[in-house]
């Protein structure tokens, strides 16, 4: 009997572990795992402006890759000290970052999109064209142009804040509620 319930717990770990090593592993080669993650922490308004224009830029067959939506002051942190390293800055593809604490990132109200711009000299496709009219159509600035072409965001006013400060705050309260309730429910299971 003894033997059996061992058995079995040992065959549940096993399943156990293997799950969050899959887990692990995919968010980790997929960024798209990645990337829906960080869309679903925008703001509210922000994340139904993306899926409209998304569903816009699909009807006329432009498949959209989302580089970046959301991101904690930490990750802005470590994205702002690579941009200043140009091997960092080439190595991981960054055009420049904010400060921490600057960005409208870090308040769930912008989102970078690849496939704007190419080559060397950052020359705007047709695609990318269409990509910029189709954002700006739902709401989104394109705010540094050829600059940071991936980066679209929309304005904290527009997403009913006074300021972009009172936006990044509440994005990252928003953040920290999130987390805090995710860590409830991994601790209940």
């Amino acid at each position: 009997m003894l033997y059996l319930k061992t058995k079995t717990l040992l065959v549940l770990l096993a399943i156990g572990i293997s799950l969050v090593i899959i887990i692990l592993v995919s968010s980790y080669l997929s960024p798209r795992a990645l990337g829906r993650s960080r869309v679903n922490a925008l703001d509210n308004d922000a994340r139904a402006r993306l899926n409209a224009a998304v569903r816009d830029m699909r009807k006329r067959g432009i498949r959209p890759r989302i580089n970046s939506a959301f991101r904690s002051r930490a990750e802005q942190r470590s994205l702002f000290r690579c941009a200043r390293s140009r091997r960092c800055r080439a190595r991981r593809g960054i055009y420049s970052a904010r400060r921490p604490g600057t960005s409208m990132h870090e308040a769930g109200l912008a989102v970078d999109i690849g496939g704007v711009a190419a080559g060397h000299r950052r020359r705007l496709t047709p695609r990318g064209r269409l990509m910029v009219r189709i954002m700006r159509r739902h709401g989104f600035q394109w705010r540094y142009g050829l600059k940071d072409p991936a980066h679209f965001e929309l304005s904290p006013r527009l997403a009913g804040y006074r300021t972009e400060k009172a936006a990044i705050k509440a994005g990252q309260r928003r953040w920290m509620a999130r987390s805090r309730a995710r860590r409830r429910a991994v601790r209940r299971a």
